[in-house]
């Protein structure tokens, strides 16, 4: 069987074109482009600096990362089901050596270049060598990763563990072992313990487990699903277990209320989303009534309560205002996947970004019609589904999206292939006219 690593027998292998030389070459080609992966991470955030780097960052994860190393565990005073566990707990681990920003950086560095890594697993799984290595340069070089994989926030990591759980998924798929398929349950549930907006991927994976995962009985099927939900629920389970014990409910975050709210207020939009949407939530509050800020001060303790408080708010609007919450969906959906960062940034970052993610998501969406009957592809197309669903009930700037960029990449280097590919045929062709032509004229000659 062949490895995830050795090159495919190609059609035009023959003759030495980009797409041979590449095949040929795999191996080392992957090792530099994982070197420099990990290299431009390191070097930019470097240069950067270790004060831009705690400054523009989401400071309070490493402020719950050292009340784990104090022994608070992961609270904030009586606040103890804030964030989900994982990447906390990773900065606690680098937070044992001291407080250097480099102690982050690299670590996450390396998470970036696992996550091109996994666009040239996937590129290859789903289609060939010449996507897989394509999709990894793109990667590797794609500006909003390698600015973002290394910040202090967890972006990079939940991009990390989805790319690597679709490609366990697909790995299993292929091989249906049941270690694999208990592998890829672990990985999803990976990604719930690292960012609770994201946890519906866990759903899809049983879901396209049992429709798409085996073209085998249903016996099969039931198995290799049942194989995955067991590896979720025994990697998020202690988790739940927990936040049940101190809250009274098992959830993976309590701020699911607070960021429906955020989302489904009359000042959602003022101004959401060209800037933070912290900035629309200062403008609810400050627009809510004091009686009500009263009943939630009393609730203060109770993070679940102080949750359904803002749920309840956020429901109301709704039930109020149904057409307007279609057309804020609608906006939401257009700000998660702009062509635009926002909040807005300076004009270099905004022409970085745009320079790769315009054509990227062109390209990725002809890719996903012209695979659409691919098993892989429509994993790809559901997990894009139940982002959108989730964006659309709550909210999200364009870094909530960046995490599926990596499968538009991967699409698109496919669309690359196909053109990289008839472009040969085409010289082949016409190489072979003339080489027919000459022949015609040289047995001409010779009968003359």
């Amino acid at each position: 069987m062949a490895s995830d690593f050795d090159a495919l027998p190609s059609d035009n292998m023959r003759a030495m074109n980009l797409r041979g030389i590449i095949e040929l070459h795999c191996r080392k080609i992957l090792i530099v482009l994982l070197g420099v992966a990990l290299l431009n991470r390191v070097v930019v955030r470097a240069a950067l600096g270790e004060s831009y780097f705690w400054t523009n960052s989401y400071s309070a994860y490493y402020d719950l990362a050292e009340n784990i190393v104090s022994g608070k565990g992961f609270c904030f005073d009586t606040t103890c089901a804030f964030w989900p566990p994982l990447y906390p707990l990773f900065l606690a681990l680098t937070a044992l050596g001291g407080k250097h920003y480099l102690l982050i950086v690299i670590p996450q560095a390396l998470m970036g270049a696992g996550t091109a890594l996994c666009a040239f697993l996937i590129g290859r799984n789903l289609f060939n060598t010449f996507v897989g290595i394509l999709a990894c340069a793109i990667t590797t070089i794609y500006p909003y990763y390698v600015m973002h994989d290394t910040a202090l926030q967890e972006t990079g990591m939940v991009t990390f563990w989805t790319a690597l759980s679709v490609y366990l998924l697909l790995r299993a798929s292929k091989l249906n072992r049941k270690a694999d398929w208990f592998l890829a349950g672990l990985a999803f549930g990976l990604i719930a313990l690292t960012r609770a907006s994201v946890a519906p991927a866990a759903g899809i994976a049983l879901i396209w487990t049992a429709a798409w995962g085996t073209r085998r009985g249903i016996r099969d099927k039931v198995l290799n699903t049942s194989l995955v939900l067991l590896a979720i629920l025994l990697m998020i389970g202690p988790w739940l277990i927990r936040t049940y014990r101190l809250t009274g409910a098992a959830v993976l975050s309590s701020q699911t209320g607070s960021a429906l709210w955020k989302g489904n207020n009359p000042q959602t939009f003022s101004a959401y989303p060209v800037r933070s949407i912290d900035i629309s939530t200062g403008d609810a509050w400050t627009a809510v009534p004091e009686a009500d800020k009263a009943d939630l001060d009393r609730l203060a303790s109770d993070e679940i309560k102080e949750s359904n408080w803002y749920a309840r708010r956020a429901l109301v609007f709704i039930r109020e205002h149904p057409w307007l919450t279609v057309e804020n969906a609608f906006r939401k959906l257009e700000a998660a996947f702009s062509w635009k960062l926002n909040p807005v940034r300076e004009p270099l970052a905004q022409a970085s970004y745009a320079s790769f993610y315009v054509p990227v998501s062109i390209l990725g969406m002809i890719g996903f019609f012209l695979g659409r009957h691919n098993r892989g592809v429509i994993l790809i197309g559901m997990l894009f589904i139940a982002f959108t669903a989730v964006t659309a009930v709550f909210w999200a700037h364009t870094s909530h999206r960046s995490y599926l960029d990596v499968y538009l990449i991967v699409l698109a280097a496919s669309v690359i292939d196909r053109l990289v590919a008839w472009i040969q045929t085409r010289k082949d062709r016409a190489t072979a006219g003339v080489a027919g032509t000459k022949g015609i004229q040289v047995l001409r000659k010779l009968d003359s």
